[in-house]
């Protein structure tokens, strides 16, 4: 197997695996809010994100530092869509961040 690198090392990855019963309209705005306003954050370099027909869904976002990932964290309208998620849109949700080196070894980060 072939590894490619997706960006220029060191980077690291925000991957957040949730559950979501019912796609609603809320929902669909607050995501399209949130990745508008991801895209203008210092430090962020993309993101991928899929979800099943059951509701199951991994987004993962791809950042230069972990000051970047901090800062984008503290951000009121982000802070205030993880609350929604939190109290309406999620049944459950999980948030992993994940660091590759230079030397191009990946590592789990303890967020």
């Amino acid at each position: 197997m072939t590894s490619t690198l997706l960006f220029v090392p060191p980077y690291y990855a925000v991957i957040f695996i949730s559950l979501l019963p019912e796609h609603t309209e809320e929902y669909a705005e607050t995501s399209n809010e949130i990745y508008e306003l991801v895209q203008g954050q210092t430090g962020f370099l993309g993101a991928d994100s899929v979800r099943d027909a059951g509701g199951q869904g991994a987004t993962i976002s791809y950042w230069r530092t972990e000051d970047d990932v901090t800062n984008f964290r503290k951000i009121a309208k982000h802070r205030h869509a993880q609350q929604r998620g939190r109290e309406i849109f999620y049944e459950r949700y999980e948030e992993y961040v994940w660091r590759r080196k230079e030397d191009g070894v990946g590592e789990y980060v303890n967020k």
